[in-house]
Order: C-alpha cells, then structure tokens, then sequence
C-alpha cells in the first residue's frame, strides 16, 4: 500500500514538473541556473501534499469502514437465496444433538452493498461458546476485489475469558482486514479448511491455553445480547486506535500483513494476565441501546462508494487551499506564476498587499497577507467538515467558491473560468454524496 501511495505521488509530481518547467522555458525562466529553483520547489511541496493527503485517506476509510451502532438483525430465508440452507440446517443439527441451542438467524447493520452475508447463531450447553455458521456473498464488489475462498459457508467460534479476553477461531482465511479491526484484547486464530467441529475442537485447546496462562476462565451466561454488546466494544477500540494513528503507520501495517499473511494473533500474555476480571453485570451496563432489531426494507445499505465520493468531493477543498497557499508563497517572494485552479481572492489580496509593500505600508500589506492566508485556511478546514461528511460544509464551500470564480469571469480569465468550473463540479458530485450518505444513516 506504501508503495503504491508514493508512486502515485511520484508520477503526480513528474507530471507538475515537466508541465513546470514548460511554463517557466514558454515565459523566458530557464535563461538561468535560478529560474529551475521554483519548478524544483513546487515539483517537491506537490509531491508531499499528494502523498500527505493519500495516507491521510487511508486512516479515514479505515475508521469510516468500522461500524459505530453494531446491531443483528433478524433475516428471511427467502431473501438469502444463494444460501445452502440444507448445509447450514444439517450443522445445525449436528451441533443440536451435542447439546447446543439455536440462538436465531441474524445479519449485522454494516454495509452490504458490495458484499453481505447473515450466520447462524448457536450456544454450547453450558453457555460459555457461541458458535456462528457464516454466508458471505457478492453484491457488487470488483472483480478481484476479494478471493472467492471468502465468500460461501464459513464457521466462527467465541468465548469469552474473564468479561474481557475474547478467544476466537475460524477456519475463514484471514486478510489485512481483519487484522486491522481486531480489538485490544481479542486472541484469534484461523485455521483454513477445516470443518465446523474441527474448528470448535481448536477453540477448545486455545481457550484452555490462554485459560491456563492468564488465569482466566470462560463463564457461563454468554449471551447474544452480550455478544453484541462486546462486539461493540470491539469496534469503539478499533476505532481509537486508528483515528490515534497515522496513515503511515497504518499503511505499513496492512503491508506487513501482506508481506507475511498470520493465522493468528494476540496481545502480550502478561498484559491478558493483568486485565481485571469483569462480570457479565458490567458487560451488560456497556450500551443501553437494543442489540437486535427488526429490518427495515424500505432502509438503504450504505454504499461505499457513497464515501468515496464524498472524500473525493472534500479532497477538492485540499487541493485548492494546498495550491492557493503555494500562489501565496510564490507571490510573497516577487513571482508572478501561479496556479489557475487557485483561489482568485487570495491572489487579489496578494497583489494588494505587495502594492502596500511597494508604498512603504509594510503593516498594511502583512495585514492583508494575513488575511489571504485566513481564507486558504478556512478552504482547508471545510475540506475536513466536508469529508465526515457534511453537506453543510460543502454547500458553504461551493457557494465560497462560486463567488471566487465571479473574479475570473470579470477579468475574463477563460482558462482560469474552466478549471474552476471543473472543480465546481466535483464538489457538487461530493455534495450530492454526503446529502445521499446522510439520508442513508438517518434511515438507518
């Protein structure tokens, strides 16, 4: 993933540095060994910002992508048609007759617009396991997006050690993905190919492991409704982890997972061994709201491609503010280049300033700088309001910018006009998304 951020923004910079030095040979800059120093030096604050932006919108897909209200919702056959009911009944069976319960059919609130999936879920006799037998399938998901091993019958088996060590094992090949969501104190472990009571037979020998190592026991009394409620949990801590991390960090990670694919983690045994031991009692008290719910079918899954849009629409922000600063700069030390997608006002209050400075009025023209540098950070702010997203920041953003342009169209800057149409246009594609994001969380 590091690699491929960095390239991108290695091929972005080329293109600004040959389009650069174009320029300053088209206006007569190249006659010196100088006029090489601001195409070198814009090449090079391009070339940061783009990646600075990449890796940042790695950290927030990954926190967008975590779920914040967890819930299960109960499912209808006949809405699961490419599921193998009569696999999933005869597992059933097969675990009914060693003393486990069913616990219902549910699906989870996350999105499934691309892929979605429902299990069964069923508890041991003595209510200290709960076993889920999985449907995962396609919805719209890119051809390669995810191997095909993923999708199909898959088995997950969880207990619960001292209310707070979560012990899992499937046999679901694991991917980057679920490394990065793991939860503080969850011991995993995936053993691909392996049947259901294979797999429930590993989970037995690894909780006694950890049992024997943390001195923690499973209690009975592992509920669904307390399965939820950890479930939560989990993701609260995921999602503090990454929004406390940078997207370099996080980036590394995912390649480090993928550079030597693991079947099995845990946290340090001696931090399991300190954890306090917590009742069920305190798991309950957790979360107030309901764990499981009817389905709405007039409510719309959350498509992620929404969300890319909306961060796509908001990096527009960035970028106008990033390039409008570099005008700025460049205006401070005398040069009259600058880019055209740039914010018109500020360049107005750059040449008013150094006309300020030429008069002996240094205060004033410090002033008036300032006050350029105030509106490329009022840009760069609804960039960030936007991409939460907010379809108020962006209305405000695009009306700011609507009036910016109005400076283009009376100096009949042609050029300029265009590119801030087209910039227009795709914060009015990111406004669209966030208004249709929202409507899909409120319905939710």
């Amino acid at each position: 993933m590091r690699a491929t951020l960095i390239r991108r923004a290695v091929i972005l910079a080329v293109v600004v540095l040959l389009a650069s030095l174009a320029i300053t040979a088209f206006t007569g800059g190249l006659d010196s060994i100088e006029g090489l120093g601001w195409p070198l030096a814009l090449t090079g604050g391009v070339a940061l910002f783009s990646a600075w932006q990449s890796f940042r919108g790695v950290r927030q897909s990954m926190a967008n992508g975590i779920p914040r209200d967890f819930r299960l919702v109960p499912v209808d056959p006949a809405q699961w048609p490419k599921a193998d009911w009569a696999a999933i009944e005869d597992l059933s069976i097969q675990l009914e007759a060693r003393g486990y319960s069913r616990l219902g059919d549910y699906t989870s609130n996350a999105s499934q617009a691309m892929v979605r999936g429902f299990a069964r879920f069923l508890a041991d006799r003595e209510g200290t396991r709960i076993v889920e037998i999985q449907h995962f399938e396609k919805v719209a998901l890119p051809a390669g997006a995810m191997p095909d091993d993923q999708f199909g019958l898959h088995f997950n088996v969880t207990s619960v050690l001292g209310g707070r060590i979560r012990v899992q094992a499937a046999e679901r090949q694991a991917l980057p993905v679920f490394f990065m969501i793991r939860g503080d104190h969850v011991v995993a472990a995936t053993f691909p190919g392996l049947g259901l009571l294979e797999v429930i037979e590993k989970h037995r020998r690894l909780v006694a492991h950890v049992a024997e190592r943390t001195g923690r026991t499973p209690a009975p009394g592992f509920t669904l409704e307390r399965y939820v409620k950890l479930e939560r949990e989990k993701f609260a801590q995921t999602r503090r982890r990454i929004e406390g991390a940078s997207g370099w960090a996080l980036a590394g990670e995912w390649d480090a997972f993928n550079a030597a694919p693991r079947t099995r983690w845990s946290p340090p045994e001696k931090e399991l061994a300190a954890l306090q031991v917590r009742g069920w009692d305190a798991v309950d008290a957790l979360d107030a709201s309901p764990p499981t719910g009817e389905a709405d079918p007039e409510a719309p899954a959350e498509d992620p491609r929404l969300l890319e849009r909306v961060r796509g629409g908001a990096s527009w922000f960035y970028w106008i503010a990033g390039l409008s600063l570099v005008n700025a700069i460049a205006a401070a030390f005398g040069s009259s280049w600058g880019f055209i997608i740039g914010l018109g006002v500020t360049q107005v209050l750059d040449a008013i300033a150094t006309s300020f400075g030429e008069s002996g009025e240094v205060g004033i023209g410090f002033a008036v700088r300032a006050a350029a540098f105030a509106v490329i950070a009022a840009f760069a702010w609804l960039g960030r309001a936007a991409s939460r997203p907010s379809a108020r920041a962006f209305a405000l953003g695009i009306l700011l910018f609507a009036l910016d342009t109005l400076i283009f169209l009376v100096a009949a800057d042609w050029i300029g006009l265009a590119f801030h149409a087209l910039a227009l246009y795709f914060l009015g594609t990111g406004y669209s998304a966030a208004r249709a994001l929202l409507r899909v969380r409120a319905a939710a």
